[in-house]
């Protein structure tokens, strides 16, 4: 495991994040933003809806598409905890936004691998019946969270420096921890992170941030329903400069 950690950051495309509402029906359906991440200077978009596409994973309901015509570009919108290629949230919220009144905010997600892990809790070596729940899964969400999180072995001082601000957490436990060996000791290195991160609605924006500067996504670039713009995340890594990546 400790050979896979070590993987260089890579640059993903910025993906758009917005609240999704029930209509009338009972669909729930997106706010829909005025511009993507194609918007250029100087140079607006054309959106209109293309399709939407049917999810048994992730959120579990269908998500829309936009497609800008001015830059005949094609792009999904993500309800808020979700990121593109995600079968599990980061954070769980509601499709609005909202947290939900009681629930853990990380049951069911990415990180339900760790606290497995941290726990001793190794999911199946056998896959069966096209369960999510099987070793493979449960090692490559592990190494995500470990990155994530900012504990993974292999990563730079100046990256943990970088985490450590983003989630704002002390950057003695993200070193502290960053010498785990083994799933299980990895587990609980992931779990004393989360802890450590503060309440409220700021987690889902720091985790975003987080995973975009390890590569784990591009930047989320929320829509703001009252203002009508996009929004980049409001925490920045030391050093990070420039303009968010288009898709």
């Amino acid at each position: 495991m400790g050979e896979c950690l070590t993987r260089p950051v890579v640059a993903r495309a910025s993906f758009i994040v917005t609240p999704y509402e029930p209509a009338d029906d009972g669909r729930l359906v997106p706010q829909l933003p005025l511009d993507g991440p194609c918007r250029l200077p100087g140079e607006a978009c054309r959106l209109r809806v293309h399709h939407v596409r049917e999810r048994t994973t992730g959120p579990c309901f269908r998500l829309t598409v936009l497609r800008c015509e001015a830059h005949g570009r094609a792009f999904t919108l993500y309800p808020p905890g979700h990121r593109p290629y995600g079968r599990v949230a980061v954070v769980a919220l509601a499709p609005s936004g909202e947290a939900v009144r009681g629930a853990d905010r990380f049951a069911g997600t990415l990180f339900e691998a760790a606290r497995d892990a941290a726990r001793g809790t190794a999911w199946p070596r056998e896959r069966s019946g096209g369960s999510e729940r099987w070793w493979g899964t449960q090692d490559r969400r592990l190494e995500h969270a470990a990155r994530l999180t900012g504990v993974a072995p292999g990563l730079t001082v100046e990256v943990r420096q970088e985490l450590a601000s983003l989630l704002d957490v002390d950057l003695l436990l993200l070193t502290g921890q960053s010498t785990s060996t083994g799933y299980r000791d990895l587990g609980h290195a992931v779990c004393q992170v989360l802890d450590a991160l503060r309440p409220g609605p700021c987690v889902v924006d720091r985790l975003g941030a987080a995973g975009a500067h390890v590569g784990l996504w591009g930047e989320p670039l929320r829509f703001d329903p009252s203002t009508g713009a996009l929004r980049r995340h409001p925490f920045r890594a030391t050093g990070t400069t420039g303009p968010p990546r288009r898709q």
